[in-house]
């Protein structure tokens, strides 16, 4: 078990883990400023779980801009069994969401694709608050999974997966295969969740987001067991869905609740004023995208106004 004091310490740790190949593990009393970004290259391994297990230790940010935590793939090799679990990173913007702070708490990023991927990956226990995006995954960057996130207070959207443009060297940098178990993610300006097609969610809890609940332009593979309170964004439902033809399943007992009025807000030092709508659907969708066992929960007054898909 390591306790490092401050960023370079911890710098030098995390890259002996990667080095070295295992799954370090800090002391759970361990609360480290972070001045500047740390970045770790993820070059070719042998295929074993390697990373960080940081026992409940506390990142807290310091700096303006960049990532707090990036994992980044290099030209030339594939990155297999990334482990970060057991964390919390404060991006340094949580106390006034003002856009300062952080661009994100923790990225994993694959650049040139399969020609520098990041895969097989494990990201377990995660809270991250108090950037612009609270975890962001792009590029070639895929067969991964997501094991409960704990994202609020940012800016932007509270967790992000995109693809990157195709750079000189770069071969489809194109984020895949991604499985999320439970991800809470609310009280952002943005998105609860921006995501590309090839996902998994499974339970997902959307609260007070000004950008929606879940927004996935070119559809999401499937998702179940998911729900959103108050959370409407631009198009007023927990899911705005899309279609690239592939085909979305949004099932399994999701639920959109609201009283149709409350919305995220933002204080812009003199006044609140409201970035989201009011939520009257679970599901915006464009056609042929199958939604079945949902439902919405209405608790304002008069008629009410909710329906399951938005008309």
């Amino acid at each position: 078990m390591d306790k490092p004091t401050n960023e370079n310490q911890l710098r030098d740790a995390l890259n002996t883990y990667k080095n070295e190949n295992y799954v370090g593990m800090l002391d759970p009393t361990c609360q480290i400023e972070i001045s500047s970004p740390i970045q770790i290259d993820c070059g070719g391994n042998a295929g074993y779980p390697w990373g960080l297990n940081g026992n409940y230790a506390k990142f807290i940010y310091r700096g303006q801009g960049g990532d707090v935590l990036l994992f980044n793939g290099i030209a030339g090799s594939g990155n297999t069994g990334l482990t970060v679990k057991n964390l919390l990173i404060e991006g340094g913007d949580s106390a006034n969401m003002g856009g300062g702070g952080a661009s994100s708490c923790l990225k994993v990023s694959a650049p040139l694709g399969d020609n520098g991927s990041i895969y097989r990956f494990h990201l377990e226990n995660l809270f991250a608050l108090g950037a612009v995006n609270g975890i962001v995954l792009e590029g070639g960057v895929f067969e991964g999974e997501v094991r409960g996130a704990y994202i609020e207070k940012c800016t932007g959207d509270g967790m992000v997966m995109r693809h990157l443009p195709n750079i000189e060297g770069a071969k489809n940098p194109v984020v895949s295969n991604i499985l999320i178990w439970h991800l809470n993610s609310s009280r952002n300006y943005g998105a609860g969740l921006r995501t590309v097609y090839s996902v998994n969610l499974i339970g997902g809890s959307f609260i007070i987001n000004g950008g929606g609940g879940v927004v996935a332009p070119d559809g999401i593979r499937y998702a179940a067991a998911c729900n959103g309170e108050n959370t409407g964004g631009q198009a007023q439902a927990v899911f705005d869905i899309g279609s690239n033809g592939y085909g979305t399943v949004i099932s399994g007992g999701g639920e959109a609740s609201s009283d149709a009025w409350t919305v995220c807000r933002k204080w812009t030092g003199s006044e609140w004023v409201d970035i989201g709508r009011p939520l009257l659907y679970f599901v915006k969708a464009a056609p042929g995208v199958i939604v079945n066992e949902s439902h919405v929960s209405y608790y304002g007054s008069g008629q009410n106004p909710m329906q399951v898909v938005a008309p």
